[in-house]
């Protein structure tokens, strides 16, 4: 009787010491996705950082390849799949908003860049991508096609980044960015 008595005592003292169960943890610091990045020194650098930094869903590379003066332009023939004015002034603030929020909705994001014509002069460039985009959630997978046209300047620390993003719905079937984006503000 003595051995059960003691060996429930011990029990409890090393249940009581091992834990503290009423108070508690320490949060963990979250998880920082990482995403290769180059310094951009030319304009397909540009691009080419945006389209990891998006698909890495790292909100840090995807501002640092958009100008402070940035600047998004939806398509046209948008205007009947979003609400009104929804493209107004929508800047940096804005673009970096509702990245944030697709990212967080997103748990992969595959881009892919299919075509590319460019425009080149010393300090300023254009680039047209048609562009496919799968997004996946727990419980949907968005498809995004379209064409995008993003206008990159050099700045005065010869680095580019974009200033104007312009974007084109090309397929019927299929939301583009500018949708996805609208609807995601």
């Amino acid at each position: 009787m003595e051995y059960r008595k003691l060996k429930t005592i011990l029990i409890v003292i090393i249940l009581s010491t091992a834990c503290d169960w009423f108070n508690p943890r320490n949060a963990e610091n979250p998880r920082e996705e990482e995403s290769e990045w180059q310094e951009p020194v030319s304009p397909s650098i540009v691009i080419s950082n945006l389209e990891r930094a998006f698909e890495d869903r790292n909100i840090v590379n995807y501002s640092s390849s958009l100008s402070f003066d940035f600047m998004f332009y939806g398509d046209q023939a948008d205007s009947t799949d979003v609400p009104p004015g929804i493209f107004n002034d929508w800047d940096f603030d804005v673009e970096i908003e509702v990245a944030t929020k697709i990212f967080n909705i997103f748990s992969k994001i595959n881009i892919y860049f299919e075509d590319s014509l460019k425009d080149s002069t010393g300090t300023e460039a254009n680039f047209y991508e048609v562009y496919s985009m799968n997004l996946e959630s727990l419980d949907s997978t968005v498809i995004v096609k379209g064409l995008a046209h993003f206008q990159l300047l050099l700045d005065s620390t010869n680095l580019w980044s974009i200033v104007n993003w312009m974007d084109f719905n090309t397929d019927s079937l299929y939301i583009d960015w500018g949708i996805l984006k609208a609807n995601t503000r």
